[in-house]
């Protein structure tokens, strides 16, 4: 059977490109070199010597692991619709707790923004226009590089002729203060076959110390069923923002567990577009 059909255009071809390193640390008593990677998500140009004419606001999304390990590819079929959405997207590597210490994950994934907003007209992405998101340990890193502006202390490695700090965050089911136990947010309530605190607990800051009424604006995502960590945790971060007049969204989300289906629904990435769009458009 043949049949001959018009196709109306609307949606670009999504090319995702997976091993561009951005930098690398040095373990094993300096033996070991570890290669830091992100993989980016852009609409492509038709053929690879077309001119990157197209400049894309940018999503930097942290996934989460527990402090112990990370996947940058385990979101990225979800990402992909913000970037069919006009957003380009990478998705970053950054440090473990097995083999690192605080702030070596808060270095590497500033590092990481660094480094696209210095090969900004390579990559054809907006420099001035990003937002960061993270879920788990990587919404409590989205939280603190979103805070963390003005903070150059953690600003190691290459690229330092440009800035880190970022125009907005988006924090899904963040750890706020690490100094309680997310899960059970009391001392007194602490189950160890729940606790999800990185090892070393003390260095983290906590996030609604760091809020200041400069800060960038924030949208918060949690679950009211989340047994890892406790909604009273994101109401911390909350609160902070609202005395502060921070200009932010919270979401509870009902019947929500931690990194549940509810989070990748239509309805709260059209949330989140329109946070993003917001900040970036």
């Amino acid at each position: 059977m043949k049949k001959e059909i018009d196709v109306h255009v609307t949606e670009r071809i999504i090319g995702l490109a997976t091993e561009i390193e951005y930098g690398h640390r040095w373990d094993w008593c300096s033996s070991h070199y570890t290669p830091l990677k992100l993989s980016l998500l852009r609409p492509r140009r038709h053929f690879y010597y077309d001119p990157l004419t197209e400049v894309y606001p940018l999503l930097v999304f942290i996934c989460g692991g527990g402090w112990t390990e990370m996947d940058r590819s385990v979101w990225i079929p979800e990402l992909t619709w913000f970037a069919k959405h006009g957003y380009a997207v990478a998705s970053v590597d950054y440090s473990v707790t097995a083999r690192t210490r605080f702030p070596m994950q808060a270095e590497d994934v500033k590092a990481a923004i660094r480094y696209l907003r210095a090969h900004a007209e390579e990559f054809g992405i907006n420099a001035d226009k990003i937002v960061v998101m993270g879920e788990s340990a990587g919404g409590y890193l989205s939280g603190l590089i979103t805070l963390s502006g003005k903070h150059t202390e953690w600003d190691v490695g290459e690229n330092l002729g440009v800035s880190s700090a970022v125009q907005g965050g988006v924090c899904y089911y963040p750890g706020v203060d690490m100094t309680k136990n997310p899960a059970n947010d009391s001392p007194e309530n602490r189950d160890p076959a729940k606790d999800f605190l990185p090892r070393d607990v003390g260095m983290y800051p906590a996030l609604q110390n760091m809020v200041t009424p400069d800060s960038p604006p924030m949208m918060i995502l949690q679950g009211d069923a989340d047994t890892q960590v406790h909604y009273s945790q994101a109401e911390l971060l909350y609160e902070a923002l609202e005395k502060n007049g921070v200009r932010n969204e919270y979401y509870l989300i009902h019947g929500a567990e931690h990194a549940d289906a509810h989070f990748v629904q239509e309805e709260i990435k059209e949330i989140i577009l329109k946070f993003a769009d917001s900040i970036c458009k």
